[in-house]
């Protein structure tokens, strides 16, 4: 059965980006649903962890402690940071649809000089001695660095959580056989006509039906509001544009339906956490 993550997410795609993620900062990531149950195994996992974990003791005790800072972070909705019974530290950036806790990135498996940060530090275990020279090999990373690859994973997660679940919930609400043919109607239209200025006025005679009665239908099918929808539609079409082309900022605004470039970049970056340019760059840089 498919977690709730997997639901709104394509799993290949954002394991894809954690790969490029794990190659550009050698830190090692997977991703886990709230009981610990693996949705993304494991990738550049270090040697120390792989042998270490093939007991299945000491497997289940990393798994608890994820879990356990896991749970923490979402209590808290921010980056948690800890360290193993290895000494070894993590972090787990938890992951949100609706407001609702789905699952969490786990990232480190790496040795760093930080002491300040972290939030909890479970208690030492020994290691078997055929392990010591495997440990002596965990990557020694700086601490700004490991601070920028948790940055980077928060992004993804934040771009994860709000824009591409909304439409995936309006995109399953429009697809689904009850939907009202009126509704149906003036999302095609939307797609069809993004570029262009839309007005719920103008659906709502599309749709037959007065606007008053048109907003509280479209809000009822599709989970969100007609101005929220067609922002998010505009702005998925619009970082489709800026990494599949080189047009400059202010033609992407208008070509899918902004005329004030200035407010398409405050948008872009409410929906994404990014500007228009960083997100492109940050692309770019993930597939370079």
């Amino acid at each position: 059965m498919a977690s709730r993550f997997e639901e709104f997410i394509d799993i290949e795609k954002f394991k894809k980006a954690l790969n490029y993620a794990a190659q550009a900062t050698g830190l090692a990531f997977s991703v886990l649903d709230p009981l610990g149950k693996v949705i993304i195994s494991p990738m550049n996992e270090a040697e120390f962890c792989k042998e270490a974990r093939k007991d299945h003791q000491v497997a289940f005790t990393c798994v608890d402690c994820i879990v356990h800072s896991a749970i923490a972070a979402a209590k808290s909705k921010r980056t948690h940071f800890f360290k193993c019974q290895y000494d070894i530290l993590e972090f787990v950036v938890p992951i949100f649809i609706n407001g609702e806790y789905v699952a969490a990135v786990c990232g480190g498996e790496v040795r760093v000089d930080i002491n300040d940060h972290v939030d909890y530090v479970y208690p030492k275990e020994k290691f078997d001695d055929r392990l010591t020279e495997l440990y002596g090999e965990i990557k020694v990373v700086e601490k700004e660095r490991y601070y920028a690859a948790t940055k980077l994973v928060e992004m993804m997660v934040n771009n994860l959580s709000s824009l591409d679940i909304m439409l995936k919930i309006a995109t399953a609400s429009v697809e689904s056989n009850k939907v009202d043919d009126r509704v149906k109607k003036a999302v095609d239209y939307i797609h069809n006509n993004y570029s262009k200025k839309i007005t719920s006025a103008q659906l709502a005679k599309l749709s037959c039906v007065s606007e008053n009665y048109f907003s509280k239908l479209f809000v009822r099918i599709m989970k969100i509001n007609v101005g929220d929808y067609i922002t998010a539609y505009r702005i998925e079409k619009a970082k489709n544009y800026l990494l599949q082309t080189d047009l400059k900022v202010g033609k992407v605004a208008e070509i899918v339906g902004f005329e004030d470039p200035a407010y398409f970049h405050r948008i872009f970056k409410r929906y994404t956490s990014m500007t228009p340019n960083a997100f492109r760059k940050s692309i770019t840089l993930t597939h370079s």
